[in-house]
């Protein structure tokens, strides 16, 4: 009698295990929610990620056509950049001639983005539609962000991507995953440069008198820098969400 409780417990106690491992192989997984995507006219995907109330892209802007469809001019060394009467809009890959061998391998031509001149900028129609190029404040309140999540002093550092970088300006930490590379800019001649080393977004904010657009820069230093300069020179784009 007493060997036939303890089968019948052992039962028991299987049909219970039982149970539970299969509770547990059949409980449904938690899934995120998936990131939302915006793709521009020429059909480039950008991931995207919302920082406090705003939501940015997580690649410099790449498309060649403006968002009604309409193909901006591509730049060829020797045309005017912007100093003549003809005022025409340009685009150009940024360069990624690796001079300072920091790449293993070598970078797709538009791995940094497209880098635009004053008047492409000042058509208002780079970015996709929803979405625009961001302000001097626009940037004030991301860094703001940053500073009160606990990174105040260091909002270049996260946001500056972890290679890729020379020596002299130093790698980030990308904690937000918002993978800032180092662009470099166009100069007032049309010539790009500084790959590797400086990373230039553009903004909207503009001194026509002063013929002088407010760009952002993140370089060797942990805060974000807010430049003034010639509005002759080009500069990638982070669109952010309307």
């Amino acid at each position: 009698m007493r060997k036939l409780n303890l089968l019948v417990i052992l039962a028991l106690c299987t049909s219970t295990l039982f149970i539970i491992s299969c509770n547990d192989d059949t409980e449904p997984l938690i899934e995120e929610e998936p990131q939302e995507t915006v793709t521009d006219v020429d059909g480039n995907e950008y991931q995207t990620i919302t920082l406090g109330d705003q939501t940015w892209m997580l690649e410099n802007l790449k498309t060649t056509k403006y968002n009604d469809g309409t193909p901006i001019t591509k730049y060829v060394y020797g045309n005017d950049w912007h100093h003549g009467n003809t005022q025409l809009p340009y685009y150009q890959w940024a360069d990624t001639l690796d001079l300072n061998h920091v790449h293993d391998e070598a970078l797709p031509f538009d791995y940094y983005g497209a880098m635009y001149n004053h008047y492409a900028i000042e058509t208002g129609k780079l970015a996709p539609e929803g979405w625009r190029i961001p302000t001097e404040q626009d940037f004030k309140e991301l860094e703001a962000f940053i500073a009160t999540d606990g990174n105040s002093g260091h909002e270049a550092t996260v946001l500056k991507s972890t290679k890729g970088w020379v020596d002299s300006s130093g790698n980030g930490t990308d904690l937000y995953g918002f993978n800032a590379l180092p662009n470099g800019y166009i100069n007032t001649g049309g010539g790009a440069g500084a790959g590797g080393v400086v990373c230039t977004w553009a903004t909207t904010d503009i001194d026509v008198a002063m013929g002088r657009r407010i760009t952002i820069n993140l370089h060797d230093e942990d805060t974000i820098l807010y430049s003034d300069n010639a509005i002759q020179v080009g500069a990638g784009i982070r669109c952010i969400k309307e």
